[in-house]
């Protein structure tokens, strides 16, 4: 098992080689995946189906992959140089095991993630954290659990969701909850643009990462219950990053 030092090494070389190859990106992700393919030569009369299921689930993972590496590639050659200095603190930042964590936990999340979109987008996370080498908070953590599990139809729901609720007061004047029930009664002329189960789907799923959340309940509220959330400052940093950044595809 390799040891700390040796995966920060091989990601700061995983990086210099992403920088200096940006043009050949899709021949490394195929090699990187030729093994795969390999090992399905060994099974003889099963070799052809089974090479027939696997070539769609590494169609999966080389587009959610390519899809994590061109964004990545972009924010490391928009004006960023891996030089002698910059190594050096490449080195210093992977000495702290939390942030090999960091990394490894971004691109697992990119290559699995249920959207390409999701993909791209932690291609960016990943490519400024490098960059600009922040410490990571809580928020960032709950960013990219929120991305690994969004399909597309959730990334549309959320985004129809976050730019209703910016026409719509709360539930109550005294609280910053909302309730799916109140947005599909049949006296509110404005609803979103989506199903209520559709969209209270989307909700509960980001509501186990902190995408959304949620109040403790009590006289008048709704609590955890089905269709009953809050906005954050995540829920706006989620929103922010999935409208404003250019996606490379």
């Amino acid at each position: 098992m390799e040891n700390l030092n040796t995966v920060g090494e091989n990601f700061i070389e995983f990086t210099k080689v992403i920088a200096a190859k940006a043009v050949q990106l899709d021949d490394i992700i195929d090699l990187a995946l030729e093994p795969v393919k390999d090992y399905t030569d060994t099974l003889g009369d099963l070799a052809g189906p089974v090479k027939s299921l696997i070539s769609i689930y590494n169609l999966k993972r080389k587009l959610s992959f390519r899809a994590f590496l061109i964004n990545y590639s972009y924010q490391i050659n928009n004006g960023y140089e891996i030089n002698e200095k910059e190594t050096k603190k490449l080195v210093s930042l992977f000495r702290n095991e939390r942030n090999i964590n960091y990394v490894s936990e971004i691109i697992d999340g990119a290559v699995n993630a249920k959207s390409l979109i999701s993909s791209a987008l932690l291609g960016v996370i990943a490519g400024k954290f490098i960059k600009n080498k922040p410490d990571i908070t809580y928020r960032d953590l709950s960013i990219i659990e929120s991305l690994k599990i969004l399909t597309d139809f959730d990334i549309e729901n959320f985004v129809v969701l976050y730019e209703y609720l910016e026409t719509i007061n709360t539930a109550h004047e005294d609280t910053k909850e909302y309730r799916t029930q109140d947005f599909y009664n049949k006296e509110n002329k404005c609803t979103p643009k989506v199903e209520r189960e559709s969209i209270e789907f989307t909700i509960e799923k980001l509501k186990r990462t902190n995408g959304l959340t949620y109040n403790s309940g009590g006289i008048g509220q709704a609590g955890n219950s089905r269709g009953s959330f809050e906005t954050s400052d995540i829920s706006q940093e989620l929103y922010f990053m999935i409208k404003e950044t250019h996606i490379l595809n």
